[in-house]
């Protein structure tokens, strides 16, 4: 559609109705228009296009004005004109054309999945999470959307950053690898890299390196030094303790095999630090490990996916 024939259209809109054959031809122009992003409900379409042939109506009652501008200044305003009645559907046609598509990936109870984005970036997904993300990136960024828990490895681009948006944060890195987790506040734990925590309330926000987490709770991100290991223990499987206490053991173990533990210790205070490692084992495995440093029994309920640890003494 060329401009010459928007301030042709413009101009006799502005004077008079126009002819039945000039409406056919407006009449098209605004299918076509509204059929860029994707195809509109007939209903829709209907009320879009008696909304602006009311307002070019009410506008062909006000001829003096027009009249006694110069020709350029005339043309200016035709153009003008036209496009502020067609202002709200070509943004909202025109912009749902530019938005990518998003393809989403969800993990139900149990279930864990690993995206390979289109630059080479990859996203190892948790259960019960929903990553969204789209086919092709724009040319200047990267963006993804994630409910629930994923590890994110990034490939490297300094010309388009990354950026992970979630409910009512975001993080933007470079490259670098990161846990993100939330099902509860918001957690973001940093394995290799650098990454910047945003919240998007109070925009307040913090840079993140290697081996610190950053906990998202209203509206404030507080920051602390961890062993990411242990965050994204749920993926790896490798988990190693050095001097840890009982409580942040079985703590981690529950995490990193999505399970319940229901841990139960004596009335007094066992003084018992734990040191192993772990790298791919079953959870089972794991435990009867345990038994050589600490005295305890427990019982598993595979329904609720709930282990039950009752701790004695130390060994």
């Amino acid at each position: 559609m060329q401009i010459k024939q928007l301030i042709n259209w413009a101009r006799k809109y502005r004077k008079a109705d126009p002819s039945a054959k000039e409406k056919k031809e407006f009449d098209s122009f605004l299918d076509d228009l509204a059929k860029l992003g994707k195809d509109p409900k007939p209903f829709d379409l209907e009320k879009s296009k008696a909304r602006v042939w009311g307002n070019l109506k009410k506008k062909s009652h006000n001829k003096k004005s027009v009249r006694h501008l110069f020709p350029v200044i005339r043309k200016a305003a035709a153009v003008f004109f036209i496009f502020s009645m067609l202002g709200t559907l070509v943004y909202h046609t025109i912009n749902i054309d530019e938005e990518p598509v998003l393809l989403v990936k969800i993990t139900g109870e149990g279930m864990r999945s690993m995206v390979t984005l289109v630059d080479g970036s990859t996203v190892r997904i948790n259960e019960n999470s929903k990553l969204e993300y789209p086919e092709v990136f724009t040319p200047e960024s990267r963006v993804v959307y994630l409910t629930g828990e994923a590890f994110f490895n990034v490939t490297a681009n300094a010309n388009k950053p990354f950026k992970v948006v979630m409910d009512s944060s975001e993080i933007t890195v470079l490259g670098t690898s990161f846990n993100i987790n939330t099902h509860q506040n918001t957690e973001v734990t940093v394995a290799s890299g650098r990454v910047k925590v945003s919240d998007r309330i109070s925009n307040n926000n913090v840079v993140l390196d290697k081996g610190q987490q950053a906990l998202l709770k209203a509206s404030e991100i507080q920051v602390k030094k961890v062993n990411p290991d242990y965050y994204i223990g749920w993926h790896t499987r490798k988990l190693e303790f050095e001097e840890e206490t009982i409580a942040s053991v079985f703590s981690i173990l529950e995490r990193a095999y999505g399970v319940n533990i229901e841990l139960k210790m004596p009335d007094k205070e066992i003084d018992c630090a734990i040191t192993g490692a772990y790298s791919g084992e079953r959870i089972e495995t794991i435990l009867l490990g345990l038994r050589h440093i600490l005295d305890f029994s427990y019982q598993t309920d595979i329904e609720t996916k709930t282990i039950f640890i009752k701790v004695n003494k130390c060994k």
